[in-house]
C-alpha cells in the first residue's frame, strides 16, 4: 500500500528544531501506555520531554538519520530514527550534553544506575545474543524510533519509510535491526521483511515489559 498522496516522506538531512520537537511529542504521545517507556524515564513521566529530546537531538543532528512523514499542512504524522553502522546515539560526551545528561541529573542515584546498566549492559547483551553479533547495535543499521500518528496508521507510511532506509542499508550491506514490544508490533515488522530473533522479559521498579529483537538482511 502506498501512503496517501498528500503525505511527503523524506530523509531530513538538517532537521529544524520544530521537526525534532514534533517527533518528540509524537513519541511521547504514542508511548503513553507503553511500560518500556515508564522504565525509560525511570517512572518519572514528568521528565518525558527532557528524555525524548535528549535522545532525538543527537540522533537527528549528529550521529544518526531522521526520516519524516508530513501531511499537506506540514504536520508531522510519522517518523523514524536510525543510526548507521559505526555510529551510536551518544558517540561523544558532547552528544550527552544535548539533553540526556540533564535528564540523568534529575534522577536519584539508583535510577541513574538502572539507566546506565540497562542501556550499557542489559539491552546490548540481549541484542548481541539474539543476532549473534558482538556490538550489534553499532554494526547494524539500527532503528531507535518508528512511530506513526494514530489517524495515519495502516496507510503504508511506515512501509514507505522503511523502504527508503532499506535501500540505504543495502548500499552498505548492513543488517537492519530493531527492538519492539508486543506480538502485534512483531507481526507488523515481519510484514516489512524482518525476522524475530529473540525475546527477553525485563523488570524494573516501575514496569515490566518484553522486548523482541528483529532484523532484516539487505544482502545474501
Amino acid at each position: 500500500m502506498a501512503p496517501p498522496a498528500e503525505v511527503t516522506i523524506r530523509y531530513e538531512q538538517n532537521p529544524d528544531e520544530k521537526t525534532i520537537e514534533d517527533a518528540a511529542r509524537l513519541y511521547i504521545d504514542l508511548s503513553k501506555d507503553d511500560p518500556a517507556f515508564d522504565a525509560a524515564v525511570s517512572g518519572r513521566r514528568e521528565l518525558s520531554w527532557i528524555m525524548a529530546t535528549g535522545v532525538l537531538k543527537p540522533l537527528s543532528l549528529v550521529s544518526g538519520e531522521l526520516y519524516t512523514a508530513k501531511n499537506e499542512k506540514g504536520e508531522l504524522v510519522g517518523f523514524s530514527g536510525w543510526t548507521p553502522p559505526g555510529r551510536d546515539v551518544f558517540d561523544t560526551p558532547d552528544q550527552l550534553e544535548m539533553g540526556f545528561s540533564e535528564f540523568l541529573s534529575q534522577l536519584d542515584e539508583e535510577a541513574r544506575k538502572f539507566q546506565r546498566k540497562m542501556l550499557g549492559e542489559n539491552i546490548p547483551k540481549f541484542v548481541d545474543g539474539s543476532l549473534g553479533i558482538e556490538k550489534a547495535e553499532i554494526k547494524t543499521y539500527w532503528c531507535w524510533f518508528a512511530y506513526v500518528r494514530e489517524d495515519y496508521q495502516n496507510m503504508g507510511i511506515a512501509t514507505a519509510i522503511f523502504d527508503i532506509v532499506y535501500e540505504k542499508a543495502k548500499s552498505t550491506g548492513a543488517l537492519m535491526g530493531l527492538l519492539t514490544g508486543g506480538a502485534v508490533n512483531v507481526a507488523k515488522y515481519e510484514h516489512l521483511g524482518f525476522k524475530n530473533h529473540g525475546e527477553q522479559h525485563f523488570v524494573s521498579w516501575w514496569a515490566e515489559w518484553t522486548f523482541y529483537c528483529l532484523a532484516r538482511k539487505t544482502s545474501e
